[in-house]
Order: structure tokens, then sequence, then C-alpha cells
């Protein structure tokens, strides 16, 4: 479960973000959009090469993880959720 939080932590600061399938799971992440997912160690050094390789794919990355965590996990995306399920 730590995981998941370190991951949430990365993509809020802008960091982009590799994982594995484990570490994204139930997170409302799309592998190539808003991380890059490999479970081969192979695969994810791979990915890893791939992402600091590509200035363009960096970004994006760093731009839709971010976004992702202030949709799915911030305050506001909280709130809404409390809203919902208890004063609708």
């Amino acid at each position: 479960a730590g995981v998941k939080g370190k991951v949430n932590l990365s993509m809020a600061h802008g960091q982009p973000v590799v994982a594995t399938s484990c570490g994204v799971e139930g997170m409302h992440l799309r592998d190539g959009t808003d991380v890059l997912v490999a479970d081969a160690p192979d695969a994810f050094a791979d990915a890893v090469v791939r992402l600091y390789q590509d200035p363009g794919l960096w970004q994006r990355l760093a731009d839709h993880g971010r976004e992702n965590v202030a949709r799915h996990f911030s305050a506001d995306a909280a709130r809404a959720t409390v809203r919902r399920l208890f004063l609708d």
C-alpha cells in the first residue's frame, strides 16, 4: 500500500513515474499516458531509459500524472466524494 502513496506523491510533484502493474492498480492510471507500466526487470529498465531519453514523454507523463492526482486524490476530489455520499 505504501507504494501507491509514493506513486501519488511523485506525480503530485510533477515527477513522471515508471511502476509495476501492482503499483498502479486501482489508481485510474493509463500506461503510456499517465505512467509507464512494466513488470519484468528488463522491461522496467527499458521504460526508465525510454523516459529519460524522451523529453516529450517525460513532460506528458509529468503533466498527466499531476492531473490524475488532482482529479482523483486531491482534497477537492475527496470533498466532492464526501458531498456525493453524504449530502446527495
